[in-house]
């Protein structure tokens, strides 16, 4: 486990020094930024990118969001932020301005803060023996996700801190690689203090279009066959590039729409135009087959391998079902307290059956008009969800330093 710092690739103004007119200016910094680091400094913060090695010989950079003035408050409480499906750490530093992005909020209220990455994305493509052009390295799914990634990178920071606990903070499929992993992994109900739910996907209630929805229901070897298994959206640079800022807003916003029903009414066309090209991050096919498997079996459930190498016969005449039966995450031992946090138009929500599985304290807030992205990028994030964040982490930080 090692930790390394590097300054910005360009030098450039934080945010602060630029005024309303150079608004458009800083979008197009964040725009052509190569990595996080460049975009926390153009931010004004600080950041020192950490590596966690799993125990199964993974690589993941994680990232440390320090104050302007590189100096923590002694003692300061942790929040570690987790991205979803598909992303990177970047996620979250990636609001038009620094009042939309909650790392910059939550440094701002004293908190030591630590972004997380899953293997194989922008960050994680290293494992101590496989190469990222191996198939091997990409046979992982979300059981990987919770038996490893999240488990040893929380060991890590609290080693790293010499800390107790934590606060953690997931988006998406973040979320969902959480509660498995604090249900495969009892101790971790000791480890995290209190756990928030942006868009939380547990059991997805599925995909906007027929196609989709064939697809979910599909033979896991099928799927294969049509993505390899390997990387999903391994070449997502390369078409950005091809087609252009303008023109990849557009195929993105149509492909949400087209697969979630997502209108994005909420979020700025400012905040997409910085957003966007820093959204996506490859991860790997099985991990895409998992979900599938999930939405179409209506359980929160571990990974099925006789599913993905069953014959189409077996698999379509439902006997692999009858036969094997995989176990489903038992998140019924969580208990540690939640604050979930939701669109109620987000279609991909099914928030009912996220309630079902859960059996811990959870304080619940629906959100009207919202959809999956806005608990991150809606114009109005920081009163309708930060501050939500900040008061939960708040009581619950403030409550344990009086006793």
């Amino acid at each position: 486990t090692t930790a390394y710092k590097r300054e910005s690739s360009f030098e450039t103004k934080s945010v602060s020094e630029i005024d309303e007119s150079d608004t458009h200016k800083f979008h197009d910094m964040i725009i052509s930024a190569v990595d996080i680091v460049d975009i926390v400094h153009l931010h004004g913060y600080k950041v020192h990118e950490h590596v966690v090695q799993t125990k199964d010989g993974y690589l993941l950079s994680i990232h440390r969001i320090l104050p302007k003035t590189g100096i923590l408050p002694e003692n300061a409480p942790i929040a570690y932020l987790h991205h979803g499906l598909l992303t990177n750490s970047e996620l979250f530093v990636l609001g038009e301005n620094t009042n939309t992005c909650l790392p910059f909020l939550l440094v701002n209220e004293g908190y030591d803060v630590w972004l997380g990455n899953n293997r194989g994305n922008k960050y994680s493509r290293k494992h101590l023996i496989l190469s990222s052009s191996d198939e091997k390295f990409w046979n992982y799914s979300l059981d990987e996700f919770a038996m490893f990634d999240i488990p040893n990178t929380i060991d890590y920071i609290l080693e790293v801190t010499q800390q107790l606990q934590l606060s953690y903070i997931g988006f998406s499929q973040g979320s969902a690689q959480c509660l498995a992993a604090i249900s495969l992994n009892h101790d971790l109900n000791k480890k995290i203090n209190v756990f928030v739910g942006l868009s939380p996907a547990m059991i997805p209630q599925g995909l906007n279009n027929p196609v989709c929805s064939f697809l979910v229901g599909s033979a896991p070897g099928l799927l294969y066959r049509i993505f390899g298994k390997r990387a999903i959206l391994p070449s997502v640079v390369f078409w950005q590039k091809i087609m252009g800022p303008n023109l990849y807003e557009i195929i993105v916003d149509k492909s949400l729409v087209f697969l979630f029903n997502w209108k994005s009414g909420n979020i700025n066309p400012s905040q997409k135009k910085v957003g966007y090209p820093h959204m996506f991050s490859p991860s790997s096919v099985k991990s895409v087959v998992h979900w599938f498997q999930i939405i179409d079996n209506k359980r929160f459930q571990m990974f099925d391998e006789g599913g993905a190498s069953g014959s189409k016969l077996v698999y379509f005449s439902g006997t692999s079902k009858k036969t094997n039966r995989v176990a489903s995450f038992p998140t019924q031992t969580i208990t540690v307290p939640c604050l979930l946090i939701y669109g109620k138009s987000d279609m991909l929500i099914d928030i009912n059956k996220t309630l079902e599985n859960l059996s811990c304290d959870v304080e619940l807030i629906g959100l009207d008009g919202y959809e999956h992205m806005d608990t991150l990028w809606s114009a109005e994030v920081e009163s309708t969800v930060f501050k939500n964040i900040i008061r939960k982490l708040n009581d619950v930080n403030h409550k344990q330093a009086t006793l």
